[in-house]
C-alpha cells in the first residue's frame, strides 16, 4: 500500500476515533419496494454529527490529592503518573506535605491542562472533518451546511438545532436498478450509510441498514456478528427510532425480531432500533 494509502487510512481512523461521523438520532424511516424496482425511502427525525466529548477538564484520570506534590524548600509540582522515590542524596529536597492552599493551586493545574487538552481535541477534529468536507464543530458552518443540503433531490426540509443535531425531512423515489445509498452529504464520502440497496445479478436486492443499529454502534455490531471482541473506541450509536421495510416482492431472507407480517399491498418487516439493540438490519428481497 502506498504512502496516500496508508495516509488515507490514518485520517480516516482519526475521525472515527474522535467522533466525527454522521449518525441517525431520534427518526422514523420507511423503505417502499415494489416489483419492477421502484423504491420510497422516508426518513424523519435526527441527523447527528458526532464530535468529540467536550467534558475534557480530567484528561486522564480523576484528581487525587496524591497527584500534588511537595518538597523541602520547593513550591508545589504536579506528579499524575508514578511517583520516584527521594533520592538518598543528603542534599536532596526532601518530599512533605502539600498544604491546603498548594494542593488547590496544583488541582487548578490539572484542571486546566484537561481544558487544554480537550480544546487542541477540538481544534484538531474540525480540522480534520473540515478537510474531508464535513462542517466544522462551529453553528455557522453547520447552518451553512443545512443550507448546502436543500440543493440536492430529496431534502424536503433541513434545520440546524444546535450542537451537531439537524432535523431532517427526507423523501426520494427513485428504482433500485443500480446502487443507493443515504445519507449522501455534499463535499463528502466518509458516511456510514444509514440505508444502501444494492442491486444483484440474479434480480434480488440486498437492504441494509449499517447506521440504524443501537448499543456500540455499527462499528460493534460488525465486531459482534463476526465472533471479535467489542471495541470500546470510536463512537457510540446515537440511533433511537423504527426502521419499516414495506415490499410485495418475494423476501427471502430478513434478520428482524418478529419476521414478515401482512401489510397493504404485501409484507412489512420492521426494526426496533434503541441502546439494547446490535444487529444490523438486513433484508434480500427479489423484485
Amino acid at each position: 500500500m502506498g504512502a496516500w494509502g496508508k495516509w488515507l487510512i490514518a485520517a480516516t481512523a482519526t475521525l472515527l476515533v474522535a467522533g466525527c461521523l454522521w449518525t441517525p438520532g431520534k427518526f422514523t424511516a420507511e423503505l417502499a419496494l415494489r416489483k419492477g424496482g421502484a423504491f420510497v425511502l422516508d426518513y424523519r427525525g435526527e441527523i447527528i454529527f458526532q464530535v468529540p466529548d467536550d467534558k475534557g477538564e480530567q484528561p486522564h484520570a480523576p484528581w487525587a490529592d496524591a497527584m500534588a506534590q511537595c518538597t523541602t524548600g520547593g513550591g508545589p509540582e504536579l506528579h499524575a503518573g508514578t511517583v520516584t522515590p527521594t533520592s538518598d542524596d543528603a542534599d536532596a529536597p526532601k518530599k512533605r506535605s502539600c498544604s491546603a492552599a498548594e494542593t488547590a493551586t496544583v488541582k487548578e493545574l490539572y484542571r486546566q491542562q484537561g481544558i487544554d487538552q480537550a480544546e487542541r481535541t477540538r481544534k484538531q477534529a474540525d480540522e480534520m472533518a473540515k478537510m474531508f468536507g464535513l462542517p466544522g464543530a462551529d453553528d455557522e458552518s453547520n447552518r451553512r451546511f443545512a443550507a448546502s443540503l436543500m440543493k440536492y433531490k430529496g431534502w424536503r426540509s433541513v434545520a440546524y438545532r444546535g450542537k451537531g443535531v439537524f432535523d431532517v425531512d427526507y423523501h426520494f423515489e427513485g428504482r433500485a436498478d443500480q446502487d443507493y445509498a443515504f445519507p449522501m452529504m455534499p463535499d463528502s464520502n466518509l458516511v456510514m450509510p444509514f440505508v444502501a440497496i444494492r442491486r444483484r445479478n440474479d434480480g434480488a436486492v440486498l437492504v441494509t441498514a449499517p447506521a440504524l443499529t443501537g448499543g456500540s454502534g455499527p462499528f460493534g455490531a460488525r465486531a459482534l456478528a463476526m465472533g471479535l471482541p467489542n471495541s470500546e473506541q470510536g463512537p457510540k450509536s446515537l440511533a433511537q427510532g423504527r426502521f419499516t421495510i414495506v415490499t410485495n416482492g418475494e423476501i427471502m431472507t430478513n434478520n428482524s425480531e418478529d419476521g414478515p407480517v401482512a401489510a397493504d399491498g404485501g409484507k412489512r418487516v420492521e426494526w426496533i432500533v434503541g441502546p439494547s439493540s446490535q444487529r444490523i438490519p438486513e433484508m434480500l428481497v427479489r423484485l
